[in-house]
């Protein structure tokens, strides 16, 4: 993950950079104002500890008095206003990296709804935003430092950061069960950041929230496969792809999928695929081949 911040005391509008890049900066009662502009390509946190300002999102136009956040999923073009004075801090935040921050357990499918939608100016008390501002000040002096962990450190504090934007949808302790729809799209989100993990399904069901006969079922609904059935397919595309495109070992290639055992990958791999991998290496070499040895090809 390549992350990055500008200077604190740079230009307050934001260049355009590589989606791949975590942004953080802190502003203090500049004597202008200040303006950044999004184009949807990074998820963006805005947070005014002091002052007002106003966000434009599409047609919408909101004014904002602090202490207060702002949130814009990934996808959400617009600009935001700061006027000379204000105090916060600004976060971008590219899907990737914010995909691995997400907490699991029981809570992994409420986060994922409450930060699908866009948060404009809700209040803060002011022990919140302050703890708030404290923890992309974390982040910026990692990115700054960039010392060794420091992408673990941010991405715990990205957590912390998921769960505070949880906490303003009003979660109630009676929370109605996932939707199929959510059960689903978290699982194959999960297996993503998982696969070599090799998760068991009570494992994801866990994560979700759920119960593993409704990851069973709303999976089967949704796929008409087992929860099985997927990740077996999905770890089969990445060995696949590592036995055709590298010169990796199969036993490098077992290690790098999570398999403690070389022989337990190999027999896997032929269950499913009917062919070893070494069978499998080897019939796409020839397959390069025969184009060029064919009869048709000669002189």
């Amino acid at each position: 993950m390549s992350i990055s911040v500008s200077a604190q005391n740079a230009a307050p509008h934001v260049v355009s950079r590589p989606p791949a890049q975590i942004e953080a900066r802190l502003f203090r009662g500049a004597l202008s104002h200040s303006e950044w502009t999004f184009r949807g390509k990074r998820n963006r946190i805005f947070l005014i500890a002091s002052g007002a300002g106003h966000i434009r999102l599409d047609k919408l136009e909101v004014p904002l008095s602090g202490p207060a956040i702002v949130w814009a999923p990934a996808g959400e073009t617009g600009s935001i206003l700061f006027e000379a004075g204000s105090e916060g801090a600004s976060l971008a935040v590219p899907d990737v990296a914010l995909g691995s921050a997400m907490p699991t357990g029981a809570v992994f499918a409420q986060v994922r709804e409450a930060i699908a939608r866009p948060i404009l100016g809700n209040r803060l008390p002011s022990p919140d935003a302050r703890r708030m501002l404290g923890t992309i000040a974390t982040i910026e002096q990692e990115l700054k430092a960039d010392q060794p962990g420091a992408q673990e450190v941010i991405r715990h504090h990205l957590a912390l950061l998921l769960l505070a934007i949880w906490r303003l949808a009003d979660p109630v302790n009676e929370q109605p069960r996932p939707s199929p729809r959510a059960i689903v799209r978290g699982f194959v989100h999960l297996v993503e950041l998982h696969i070599r993990d090799h998760w068991t399904i009570p494992d994801y069901a866990a994560a979700l929230g759920v119960t593993a006969d409704r990851l069973n079922t709303a999976i089967r609904r949704a796929t008409g496969r087992s929860p099985m059935e997927l990740i077996h397919t999905r770890l089969m595309t990445e060995a696949a792809m590592l036995l055709d495109g590298s010169a990796l070992q199969v036993a490098e290639i077992a290690e790098a999928l999570g398999f403690k055992d070389a022989a337990y990958f190999s027999r896997f791999f032929k269950r499913i695929a009917g062919v070893s991998p070494r069978a499998h290496r080897e019939g796409v070499a020839l397959k390069k081949i025969r184009p060029e040895t064919s009869y048709a090809a000669w002189p």
